[in-house]
């Protein structure tokens, strides 16, 4: 195919078939250097700016981003390909085999109410893929990889579904006590904080990760006031 020709409309193929021309003998010396570990963290950049992008709400935008995004699943694959490992035929196999399974209520014979059991029935197909016997070993299933806001929020809930009740509701005085303190504290104490501070938020209906990010970007703004004399 000739991509110096420009065409209406590229496809997933046309992308597939690029980057494996990017790879091969006479392609770009980069794109060929690089492995699963060397790109790796291009997953989190281009994952994040996508969130920025649709926070932003511009479809345009949000299109751009999520081709940087899947250009990464795309590039792993045909890395996969080359070293013989997996291609992307088993990627969209695989996502496919498990959206099918895990919606008997679509494709199967299994019959809910509402949301709430289609993520009921979610987990425990989820659980039993898994071959995790105990709800236990569905929270350390949990990634360490996540950030440890969002790993402790999904960890809390998961908890909290099977009938986990955390003792006392958070009490922001004690909070602000306990961080006034935080220069004797060790690290247990103050991740015993963080971890309240999470379920604070959860409580009341707000993602920790997303709070602490845009009252971080408040506080930038704040600062710059500072740092001009504004305050």
């Amino acid at each position: 195919m000739n991509f110096k020709d420009t065409k209406d409309k590229y496809s997933f193929d046309d992308l597939v078939e690029i980057v494996s021309l990017l790879r091969a003998p006479g392609g770009c010396p980069w794109d060929r250097e690089q492995t699963h570990q060397s790109i790796k963290k291009n997953l989190i950049e281009e994952g994040y700016e996508l969130i920025e992008a649709i926070d932003g709400g511009n479809p345009e935008k949000i299109a751009d981003e999520s081709g940087d995004l899947l250009l990464q699943v795309v590039f792993h694959a045909i890395i996969g390909k080359d070293s013989g490992e997996y291609e992307i035929n088993d990627v969209t196999d695989a996502i496919c085999r498990k959206l099918i399974h895990r919606h008997p209520h679509v494709f199967g014979e299994v019959e809910v109410a509402d949301s709430g059991e289609v993520l009921k029935n979610w987990d425990a197909i989820k659980r039993a893929d898994r071959e995790q016997s105990s709800i236990a070993e569905e929270l350390r299933g949990v990634s360490k990889y996540l950030p440890a806001l969002m790993r402790a929020e999904k960890i809390q809930k998961k908890a909290e579904k099977a009938g986990y009740k955390f003792e006392n509701e958070i009490n922001l005085s004690v909070i602000s006590d306990d961080v006034a303190e935080a220069d004797s504290a060790p690290e247990r104490d103050c991740g015993q904080l963080l971890f309240a501070a999470v379920n604070f938020c959860r409580r009341a209906g707000v993602d920790p990760e997303l709070a602490l990010a845009s009252y971080t970007e408040s506080f930038t703004d704040e600062f710059e006031k500072f740092e001009n004399g504004e305050n």
